[in-house]
């Protein structure tokens, strides 16, 4: 999953302090005023983390969950953050997400559609096709941000993905840049039991390439990182249950997040007629 931009931007004064009411629209409303944020408020961050496997021809998956962020003077729940993908071919899957979201920040509160993010993952090396169970996938991925943002509201990412099998461990991880302006990578490790669970810690880390001379003369750093574990159970052959819990290692001042909490229900489905 990516990440966009933060819906109450910290890290620096405000530019202004001039009180307006944020503008409704179709995926934002306002339910108080807000001091304006000039764009060099926060920096652009971002983080993918995948693997390198997908859904064969006629396979695919829906999702429903919900998350929580706890920042510096602010908080964030999603719900729902619903998720569909299905494989096109056998090498090529798309996906797509669409949270809703409801901040909560000093001085009032915004909800509406959050990021939403359409992609394609394709399978340049599968992993159950090789001796090594080494595989390699690239995930083009369009980003439309929630309204407001100054650099306009369509972006991409281009992940490239890497993963590695060795029962019952599996390694991978991603790197790869945001247009907005950031370079990011992640690693995780995962674990499955004889019973199906499976326990997974991940690690990434962005790097904002756009400067700031505000954010700069304030010690505000280029770079974030966050940690998280997750656990997921299956529920039958078809469906699975998840939970993560993680918070990130840079500081609140410079718009670290002291909790993230997302739990949900993965279900498998397939178009596939048997013989």
């Amino acid at each position: 999953q990516g990440n966009g931009r933060p819906k109450a931007p910290r890290g620096s004064s405000p530019t202004t302090t001039t009180p307006t009411t944020l503008s409704a629209s179709s995926d934002t409303t306002s339910t108080a005023t807000s001091p304006v944020m000039a764009a060099s408020t926060y920096r652009q961050f971002g983080a993918w983390l995948d693997d390198a496997s997908a859904a064969v021809k006629g396979e695919g998956y829906t999702s429903i969950g919900v998350g929580y962020w706890r920042m510096l003077g602010s908080s964030q729940t999603n719900l729902p953050m619903l998720g569909v993908g299905m494989g096109m071919t056998d090498r090529l899957q798309v996906s797509a997400s669409v949270p809703f979201y409801r901040s909560r920040y000093e001085g009032g509160s915004a909800s509406g559609m959050d990021d939403v993010y359409l992609g394609a993952k394709y399978t340049v090396v599968d992993p159950t096709l090789t001796l090594s169970e080494f595989g390699l996938a690239i995930s083009p991925t369009m980003e439309v941000l929630s309204a407001g943002n100054p650099d306009g509201r369509v972006h991409f990412a281009v992940p490239v993905s890497v993963e590695l099998r060795r029962q019952p461990f599996r390694v991978y991880g991603s790197a790869g840049v945001f247009t907005r302006g950031s370079f990011f990578s992640g690693a995780a490790l995962e674990w499955s039991s004889p019973g199906g669970m499976m326990l997974t810690g991940s690690l990434t880390q962005s790097y904002s390439l756009k400067a700031d001379a505000v954010l700069d003369s304030l010690g505000i750093g280029r770079q974030r990182m966050d940690l998280s574990v997750g656990v997921a159970y299956p529920l039958g052959t078809m469906a699975a249950t998840f939970v993560n819990v993680g918070r990130s290692l840079t500081s609140l001042e410079e718009g670290g997040t002291s909790l993230a909490v997302s739990g949900g229900l993965s279900l498998r489905f397939s178009t596939v007629s048997n013989p």
